[in-house]
Order: structure tokens, then sequence, then C-alpha cells
């Protein structure tokens, strides 16, 4: 009896097993494709990049993201939950909701993104190498061009030039990777919303796949913030760096030591790869555009709330001198493209029409 019930379960565990590859096997083609030109990058630039570093990467993405999952976690539980007792309740929270079936579910997503994560900034550190920085003249033009004969952040200087606005948009802007990194984690564990899930998980690599390092390749170019530093000539960002400094004397600027902090890696060649310099387009509107997508399938408030948060990171990448505008539009654009192209596949489109 004891035999035939483990050969059972065995069998059950095997289908389980197989099942969960089938459901993933579009989103392993994809971020092995892409390890594939990551790794094909430290074969042809072995001088840039160290023997191992996509497994140094990947570990680092691996520990990393689990714990900003939980951090998010317990998060959540403080400021909705409240119990009396904090950690008892995030122990017995996480023995009931992680079973053994939503584990292995969620088995291929807790491995694929740190791979993708550590295969993406290796590309995007070789952005530069491939393709020196060129388009920030033109990117510039084109946003004078868009906005009337003058530059956007001088637009929005009017409604966020103090010191207050500029910290709550700082603020947004940097809470972005914490709400990100939360979703994805939460979603790799989301049996409840199989197929919206891989819709979602589809469109994030190939955002940053093919906006974020091919599109950043072919428009190669730093940013207002280091616009002085590649374009000779007049500088049309100076006052704009020059208030965000002055306004981080009175309410600190995360964004300016960022900045400041980066610059000197990149001049110096040191630091980490996945804080590399790119600017078109804007990778932190194109991933918040997916999440105000995905907020919209999940319910009404869900949506309003990251699309107001998108709002924000749009407002963010200009005011804070990170993006031109036109960077912001085309992560717009080009996530949306990619969100209903990804819904559109066989596997999902049941449950796309089904919601609309």
């Amino acid at each position: 009896m004891n035999t035939v019930l483990s050969t059972t379960r065995v069998t059950a565990a095997t289908a389980d097993a197989r099942q969960t590859l089938r459901e993933h096997v579009l989103l392993m083609i994809v971020v092995g494709s892409h390890m594939l030109i990551a790794m094909a990058i430290c074969h042809l630039y072995p001088e840039k990049f160290k023997q191992g570093q996509q497994l140094e990467e990947f570990v680092g993405a691996l520990v990393m993201g689990l714990v900003f999952a939980l951090c998010a976690y317990a998060l959540y539980v403080m400021l909705f939950k409240r119990p009396t007792e904090l950690l008892r309740y995030l122990k017995n929270g996480l023995a009931e909701y992680l079973s053994k079936e939503r584990i292995l579910f969620a088995t291929p997503v807790l491995l694929m993104m740190p791979l993708f994560a550590s295969s993406f900034s290796i590309v995007k550190a070789a952005i530069p190498i491939v393709h020196p920085f060129s388009w920030d003249a033109r990117l510039a033009a084109v946003d004078q061009f868009l906005h009337g004969g003058i530059q956007p952040w001088v637009w929005l200087h009017y409604a966020l030039g103090h010191p207050v606005f500029t910290a709550i948009v700082n603020l947004a802007y940097h809470l972005w990777f914490f709400i990100l990194i939360a979703t994805v984690y939460w979603l790799a564990f989301a049996m409840e919303h199989r197929k919206l899930r891989m819709q979602f998980m589809l469109s994030f690599v190939l955002s940053w796949g093919v906006l974020g390092n091919f599109l950043a390749t072919v428009f190669s170019s730093v940013g207002p913030c280091y616009y002085g530093h590649v374009v000779s000539g007049a500088n049309p960002y100076a006052d704009l760096l020059q208030y965000l400094h002055s306004a981080s004397h009175k309410i600190p600027v995360l964004a300016m030591y960022v900045q400041d902090t980066l610059w000197l890696d990149y001049s110096q060649g040191t630091g980490s790869a996945a804080l590399s310099i790119s600017a078109m387009p804007s990778m932190h509107v194109a991933s918040a555009t997916l999440l105000a997508l995905l907020g919209w399938r999940l319910n009404r408030a869900a949506g309003i709330a990251l699309t107001i948060f998108a709002v924000l990171i749009v407002l963010g990448s200009i005011h804070l001198a990170w993006h031109y505008a036109v960077d912001g539009y085309v992560g717009v654009l080009g996530s949306c493209l990619i969100w209903f192209t990804v819904g559109r596949l066989p596997s999902l489109r049941a449950e796309v029409n089904h919601a609309a």
C-alpha cells in the first residue's frame, strides 16, 4: 500500500514538474537567448568582463531579489495587517503560503530572473564599448522641438521646482526598484493568475532586452545629468542641475548622489555593471508602464494607484535630470507594444479576451 502511494506521489510530482516547465518554455527561450548574447560579449571583450562574472552577477541578483521580496512582504504586513506579534505572523504566513506546489511553480522564475538580470547587466555595461555615447545632442534637440522650442524640464519646473516637490518625486523614483522587485517575486508564486503572470514575465524580459539593451545600444546616450560630459558647447540642463544641487542642500535628493557615483564609476572603470549609464529609452518609465498595465488587469484600485505611480516616474525621469522626455515616451510606447503583442500569443489570448 505504501509503495503504491509513493509511486502515485512521484508520478503526480513528475506531472506537475512537466506542466510547470511547459508553462515557462517561452520565458526560458527568451532568457536563454539573452544569456547567449551576454556570454558572447564576455568572450569578445575579456578585458572588460572578468571570468565568471555572469555567475557572480547571478548570485548577487538572486540574493538581493529574495531579500527585497521578503522586506516588501514584511512592510506590507506592518502597514496593512499590523499584527501584535510581527515575527510569528510572518513565519506562519509564509509557511502557510509557500506550499510545495507553489514553490515548484515559482522555481523557474526564481532561477531565470536572476539569470536574466546578470545577462542584462553585462549587455548594458557593453553599450559604450559597442556604440560610444553619441545621441545626446540629437535627443535634446528632439525634446526641444516636441515641446514648443523649450526644454520640457523648464515646463515642469514651474510645477515641481520646490525642494518639497522634488523630494516627493525623488522618493517615488527610488521606490520604483522595490515595487518592481516585489511585484516580480509576488507574481512568481501567483498560481491564481497563471496567464496574466506569464504575460507580465514575458513582457518584462522582452522590454528590458529589446528596449533596455538593443534600443539603448542603437541610441547610445547618457542623459541630461551627464550632458555636459559628452557634448561640447552650451549645456541646456545646467540650470536644472544647479537647482537640484541647491534643493539637495535643503532636503537630500538621492538622485544627485547616485548620479555622481555612477559617473565616477564609469569614468574610472569601476563599480557594478548593473549600474551602468544609459538614457534612451527610460526603463524606469517602461517598467512602471508595465506595472500600470498589470494593475488594470488585477483591479481598478491597483490600476489607478500604479498609473499615478507611473506618471510620477515619468515626471521624475525628467525633473531629476535622468532622462530626456523622449526617453520616457519611447519607454511607454515600447512597453505597451510589447505587452499587447505578448497578450496576443495563443497561450495567453484566451485570458486576455476574457478580461476585456
